[in-house]
């Protein structure tokens, strides 16, 4: 009992002569002259307009067929806490064009953009129903205001990237996209990354129309389904221009290559196929305006894959991406980050 005692004493006293301590994670050290950090500062509110597209081409030598679906407009709310952002976004019916004219799309458009101060990740799951020809010249029958509306018509989209920004200290894509940070000066960055990629289209009938003009295109297969599976790497570079302050233009443009299978499936279940050669090209853009808790911007992204078919010199390509319109305002929460004593910091 007695050591005891002395035991409590002696904690006692030790606590009474040792600082506050407090143990700070940081995420990332940046560098405070080019990025300013408002994570642990300022709640994000944004309200945004978007268009999501997914589109199909098919290319052999000088002629092409592109399938476009009835593109849908959102509009939404979003809101970024500290390391965590979330979009909710609404149907705008009466944005969509003529479904008497395209036919309607039914959608589910999963788009998962997380960038992070050293990784931008793009994960997509795109499922559309219902398709319409968009260049119906390419028929022998073609007359103006005549295009092929075809409801039976679905894709699969489905593919993750992920890509390192080596300048992450200076450079920052989340300022433009959830304006959490503030880039303060212009700065660029080398990125690069790889991918994963399947994409695939089908129909109940013959995809390509069967009175084509050019009577060599894809040998005049009657396939329903046509489908890549394949793997790439890419390299690119970056940059944000800061002009006056509060004003600033961001662009990444990334190309990459690799390999993977495509096949050409027809209705009685023969499939033939082979190994290809696949390239891809990705574009991100932003401009806006940041004045203190106020901010207004546009950002675009695409990604466009061109995949090698079961025929020489025949190609799949996928395009699909967004744009969106956003203002957003941030609160601040938080007035004080630490205590001014008694700071241990770790990595």
């Amino acid at each position: 009992m007695f050591r005891r005692s002395i035991v409590c004493i002696l904690l006692m006293a030790v606590a009474r002569q040792a600082p506050a301590q407090v143990v700070v994670l940081h995420h990332n050290k940046k560098s405070p002259e080019y990025i300013r950090d408002l994570y642990k500062q300022y709640l994000v509110v944004r309200a945004y307009e978007s268009t999501k597209f997914n589109n199909f081409r098919f290319i052999d030598g000088g002629s092409k067929v592109v399938y476009k679906p009835n593109e849908h407009n959102n509009i939404g709310l979003g809101v970024t806490y500290k390391y965590i952002s979330l979009n909710l976004g609404f149907h705008v019916p009466f944005a969509d064009k003529d479904n008497d004219i395209y036919g309607k799309t039914r959608q589910v458009d999963l788009q998962t953009h997380i960038y992070s101060h050293k990784y931008i990740i793009d994960f997509f799951g795109q499922f559309y129903r219902g398709f319409y020809l968009n260049n119906p010249e390419v028929r022998t029958g073609y007359t103006a205001g005549d295009p092929i509306k075809r409801p039976d018509m679905r894709s699969r989209d489905v593919s993750l990237s992920v890509q390192y920004i080596f300048n992450n200290k200076r450079f920052s894509y989340n300022a433009p996209t959830y304006q959490n940070e503030i880039q303060q000066k212009s700065a660029g960055s080398f990125i690069a990354g790889a991918g994963v990629y399947y994409e695939n289209i089908l129909a109940d009938a013959p995809i390509l129309p069967l009175d084509l003009a050019d009577r060599t295109f894809f040998r005049q297969d009657t396939f329903n389904k046509a489908a890549h599976i394949g793997i790439a790497a890419s390299f690119g570079y970056g940059y944000t221009l800061v002009i006056y302050k509060y004003f600033f233009a961001t662009a990444i443009l990334s190309g990459g290559a690799g390999v993977g299978y495509s096949s050409l499936t027809q209705a009685d279940g023969g499939t033939h196929g082979s190994w290809a050669p696949r390239v891809d090209a990705n574009l991100r853009c932003a401009a806006g305006y940041n004045y203190g808790r106020y901010f207004a911007g546009i950002t675009y992204l695409r990604l466009q894959s061109t995949a090698g078919s079961a025929y020489p010199a025949a190609w799949l390509q996928t395009n699909r991406g967004n744009f969106r319109v956003i203002v957003a305002k941030r609160f601040r929460y938080r007035k004080e980050l630490l205590p001014k004593q008694g700071v241990i910091k770790t990595d």
